[in-house]
């Protein structure tokens, strides 16, 4: 956010949170060691806990659930099955997905097939600031975690108290995601 006070984030702005947000659920979700009971789909995945690193489990299950609980309602519903750009892992890695929405950088809108704009929700400024505030706090949390498990022994920790190196692609994401 450009000023210094918590606000509701315009349309461009949620929308680059939830594409950050995508971009760093698929470094975590589709990390070859992150393993499935069975094939994931774009509406149904199963992990399997005892194959799967704890640490990207449970840092993957904790960002997965900031992108649903805060970033995802200042989106319009159903987006992230719509747009590819904001999409969760599984359905963007599906070359057979279709989808049915396109965000315009020039305009700075998200736009059906037939060029349609598509509204944003507006929350109040209550629940926005709020959600916001979670957004920050939960993401200082990830950053931590990605990037200081190795050195710093609290980020250690929370991931089972062995360093895990979540890669180059989520160390990037996260940064990004959690300027």
């Amino acid at each position: 956010m450009p000023s210094d006070r918590i606000k509701h984030p315009t349309p461009a702005e949620a929308f680059e949170l939830a594409a950050n947000h995508a971009a760093l659920l698929r470094g975590l979700f589709l990390d070859p060691r992150y393993k499935y009971a069975q094939d994931p789909t774009p509406t149904f995945i199963k992990p399997n806990l005892d194959e799967t690193p704890s640490g990207l489990y449970f840092v993957a299950d904790f960002v997965q659930q900031t992108y649903i609980e805060y970033v995802v309602p200042f989106l319009p519903a159903g987006a992230t099955r719509k747009c590819k750009a904001i999409a969760n892992p599984w359905a963007w890695n599906d070359p057979n997905y279709e989808w049915e929405w396109e965000w315009d950088d020039q305009t700075s809108t998200l736009k059906d097939k037939d060029g349609n704009a598509i509204e944003f929700p507006k929350l109040s400024e209550r629940d926005a600031v709020k959600k916001i505030g979670d957004v920050v706090t939960r993401g200082f949390l990830a950053r931590k975690i990605i990037l200081e498990n190795s050195t710093d022994i609290k980020a250690r920790l929370m991931v089972g108290g062995q360093p895990f190196d979540f890669g180059k692609e989520a160390e990037e994401a996260v940064k990004k995601t959690y300027a």
